[in-house]
């Protein structure tokens, strides 16, 4: 395979960014367009082709959508596009790889392309993910994603992909049930973690009785809702090495001030609790680093890397 024939293209709300990867990982000039200038993917690809100079067929690809990835029709969670894989194999003559954002985010932190993590938790070290363990990626910004880090006895990485953000969300009694069930009452159901870890500060189920009515405590709440759901993480997917947040919602927790509350929550389980402390916490800065990620997922994702 050629290696210098590698391209990398993020799918986000409203745009849409190509980039060519270089041998050597280094990105290339990214190209970005509105998502409303294109009626599908197919469309975008070929502007594109066009204007880059380069040919599509035969190239390793690897693109990041918001969204599930699962299966050969894939519908993108905003913007009406859906992606047939065998659509992507028509233009491109290989397979393709189609992540999640999240998912390549977790790859641009493998790769060392993501910034240097901030320890939130007394003793945490920086992350070695070149060391057997498992680690999660938490993303919270006007959503909420998960990506696993495993990397195995042979230093072999994968990133698994997760929507734990859909599943209910589970607070203490307190402050932290009493928003939750003012969510509730609000959108007819029981919320999601993300409905809740992303509510705005001047929602109106802050005005619920008995819920404080400045910014700071509200934001004290939602750290501690937070740091409820990354220590539900860790049990859940048995990332004992640790969870890295990021994702602007995610950032206030490396103020001293929050970091405090979301460590007492993240630590108050009753199962496993050594473990539970034991897991280190950071925050990796928020800048959009989904090329990166792909670029570094086209040298470990089995369906594009060399023999």
């Amino acid at each position: 395979m050629d290696q210098s024939c590698r391209l990398a293209v993020s799918i986000m709300d409203d745009a849409v960014q190509m980039a060519m990867v270089h041998a050597d990982g280094r990105l290339g000039a990214p190209r970005g367009w509105a998502r409303a200038r294109f009626s599908t993917l197919t469309d975008a690809l070929l502007t594109f082709e066009r204007e880059a100079g380069q040919t599509l067929r035969g190239m390793a690809c690897a693109i990041a959508i918001q969204g599930v990835t699962h299966g050969e029709a894939i519908t993108l969670a905003r913007g009406g596009w859906a992606i047939a894989q065998s659509g992507l194999r028509s233009i491109f003559q290989r397979d393709v790889v189609v992540i999640n954002d999240v998912a390549a985010r977790a790859w641009a932190v493998l790769g060392g392309r993501a910034g240097t993590p901030a320890a939130l938790a007394p003793g945490s070290a920086p992350p070695d993910l070149r060391r057997f363990g498992r680690w999660a990626l938490c993303f919270v910004e006007k959503g909420v994603g998960l990506a696993i880090i495993d990397v195995d006895q042979r230093g072999a990485s994968r990133v698994l992909e997760c929507e734990m953000g859909h599943c209910l969300a589970t607070p203490a009694a307190g402050d932290e049930e009493r928003i939750v069930r003012a969510v509730a009452a609000r959108i007819g159901r029981p919320p999601s973690w993300e409905q809740v870890l992303t509510l705005s500060w001047d929602d109106p189920a802050w005005q619920a009785e008995d819920l404080p009515r400045s910014r700071p405590a509200r934001i004290e709440i939602v750290q501690r809702l937070l740091g409820r759901y990354a220590g539900e993480v860790v049990m859940a997917h048995g990332a004992w090495g640790g969870v890295l947040l990021t994702g602007q919602r995610a950032g206030e927790a490396t103020a001293e001030q929050a970091a405090a509350p979301f460590n007492a929550a993240f630590e108050a389980k009753s199962r496993f609790p050594r473990l539970i402390r034991a897991a280190s916490r950071w925050y990796v800065p928020g800048q959009d680093v989904t090329l990166a990620g792909l670029a570094v997922a086209l040298d470990h994702h089995p369906a594009v890397r060399p023999a």
